[in-house]
């Protein structure tokens, strides 16, 4: 027997008997396995990574700041990417899903990071590189790598938590809000107060964004279907409850919403930017983890 028949079969079946009864997975929901436990909490870790740094990088574009290009660049393709082969796992094998940009989002998604990757070390190195044609192409592979995570899952067509119409809409949005945050506190750093204050216009705007896509995933993903409704239930049951609430509802919804509200209007402080980017980057972590980690297959056989 294989090593990747046995690794499944110790999954779906481990000796305690708290897997997949035989034949269960055939008539009820099951929750996938492959990208979020064991080795696929790098899959997890290498998307969000990505994400930010990508989002970082595209508003750095607007204020055409280069520490924050190269922070963004940095976490992207270091964090993003070293994380990512350690999910691929052996690089002499992992390299083959490169040439199907054809057939794989996954393979499309490594040629646009790639694209992003030299692209972008070429603006950060050039003079003029924040010209408007230079601008516009970075800005449309940070958007590409931004969705790329969600984008993949969502080719996933048996897992109804994955396909939502929101989950790219909802990818964008967390990647540069994250960005804006993050940014911001790059300007708190170097005592450019002005700046700090000015950006929390858009804070506030991308905080309601990301709260109304929030909320119209799970509203969605709930009337999509039972399947849908079965991954949702998913998130407040004993082993994701505890995540669901102090994670999504603590610190990616009401802590930040009572920092903003604070700051409303521009009257910033160094230290509660920090604290709602800390308090966002960890949420965001937590909504994605029990995105995955709630998903559930349809099973294949309808009961009567």
């Amino acid at each position: 027997m294989s090593k990747n028949i046995h690794e499944l079969e110790q999954i779906m079946f481990p000796p305690d008997g708290s897997g997949v009864k035989p034949y269960e997975w055939m008539i009820n929901p099951t929750r996938q396995r492959q990208w979020i436990d064991k080795q696929g909490v790098f899959l997890w870790l290498a998307f969000f990574f990505s994400e930010i740094g990508a989002g970082l990088y595209f508003v750095s574009l607007f204020y055409q700041y280069k520490p924050g290009l190269v922070l963004g660049w940095l976490i992207t393709l270091i964090l993003g990417g070293l994380v990512h082969v350690a999910y691929l796992g052996n690089p002499f094998r992992a390299w083959r899903m490169i040439m199907k940009p054809n057939t794989s989002e996954l393979s499309r998604g490594i040629w646009i990071i790639g694209a992003f990757a030299a692209l972008g070390l070429l603006q950060m190195v050039t003079s003029g590189g924040f010209n408007i044609v230079f601008n516009v192409i970075m800005g449309i592979l940070c958007l590409l790598v931004i969705s790329h995570g969600f984008a993949t899952m969502k080719v996933i067509r048996a897992l109804p938590a994955w396909i939502s119409n929101m989950v790219l809409p909802f990818s964008i949005i967390s990647g540069v809000w994250i960005g804006q945050q993050a940014l911001q506190l790059m300007f708190v750093f170097g005592g450019q107060a002005e700046l700090v204050s000015g950006m929390e216009v858009w804070a506030e705007a991308f905080y309601f964004i990301y709260f109304l896509c929030l909320v119209l995933y799970v509203w969605g993903t709930w009337h999509a279907n039972e399947i849908g409704a079965a991954s949702i239930k998913m998130m407040l049951s004993d082993e994701l409850k505890q995540i669901t609430l102090i994670g999504v509802v603590g610190l990616a919804v009401v802590l930040p919403l009572v920092l903003t509200l604070i700051m409303w209007g521009g009257d910033t402080n160094g230290f509660m930017v920090f604290l709602r980017l800390a308090s966002v980057f960890a949420g965001d972590l937590a909504v994605r983890y029990i995105v995955m980690k709630s998903a559930v297959y349809k099973p294949l056989l309808e009961r009567s």
